[in-house]
Order: C-alpha cells, then structure tokens, then sequence
C-alpha cells in the first residue's frame, strides 16, 4: 500500500456512509418503509433525512480533522466502531426477517472492512484507556441515534 493511500483511507469512512444512507433511502422498498414492514417501528422519511443531514457532514468534517490532528484519532475508531455497530444490525435484521434490509449491502462490502480497519488501527495505536472511551461512545452514539430514528 502506497504512503498517500495509507494516509488518506480513512476518507472512506464517510464515503461509506455516504453510499450507505444511498442504499438505505433507494434499496428495495427503502429503509423507512423497511422498518415499517418488517420491525412494526417506522422510521419517518423526514427524520432520516434530517437526522442524516445534520451527523453525515459532521462525522466527515470530524474525519478530516482527526486526520489532520493526531490529538482526535479516537474519533476514528468511534465512527469505525459505529458502523461496525450498524452493520451488523442490519445482518441481524436481515436473517431475523428473512427479507432484504436496505443497507445490507453497504454494511458488508463498505462498513466492515472498513470500519474494522479503524476499529483495528485504534486498537494498536491509542491508549488502552481511549480505545475502550472510543468503542463505549460509539456504542453510546448508536443509542442514541437509533433512539431519535425510531421514537
């Protein structure tokens, strides 16, 4: 791997999510009318686009920074923990339902190898202490959204 791939990779992180929410809003019969069928809990459309317009751009805004600032490489291994986190769910959903869960996709191919890597990379570069910071935020951070999307 070339020194400029190595340092820029972690832009696929939020180009990931960006291809991801594509996926969710334009899969099958789309994700708010996936979670309606299949979990009795609809995500609105409105909220999604909301909720995703306003963490979409600061999660990459954040990425660039902590690219740039050695001091924020955490943020790296939370966001790669999230949609480690995200991925997966939407495995679990699938073989729960035995029906297509827009983002699979995306989850499999972008998210884990993806965010494994920076899960992987906090895990042999940042103090113990942050690493575990890092995963408990993320997993904080899902929480959270998935509370907003489905309440």
């Amino acid at each position: 791997m070339s020194n400029a791939i190595g340092r820029w990779w972690p832009l696929m992180l939020p180009i990931a999510y960006l291809l991801h929410l594509l996926e969710e809003w334009f899969g099958g019969e789309g994700f708010a009318s996936w979670t309606a069928r299949a979990l009795g809990a609809p995500v609105s459309p409105t909220r999604f686009i909301v909720l995703n317009g306003i963490v979409w751009p600061l999660f990459a805004i954040l990425t660039v920074l902590a690219m740039r600032r050695p001091k924020l490489a955490w943020f790296l291994t939370t966001f790669g923990a999230l949609i480690v986190i995200n991925a997966s769910l939407h495995v679990l959903g699938a073989l729960a339902t035995a029906s297509y869960s827009p983002g699979l996709v995306t989850g499999l191919l972008l998210y884990l190898p993806f965010g494994g890597r920076a899960v992987a990379d906090g895990l042999e570069r940042l103090p113990h202490q942050t690493f575990v910071a890092a995963i408990v935020l993320a997993v904080a951070i899902h929480a959270i959204v998935a509370f907003i999307a489905f309440v």
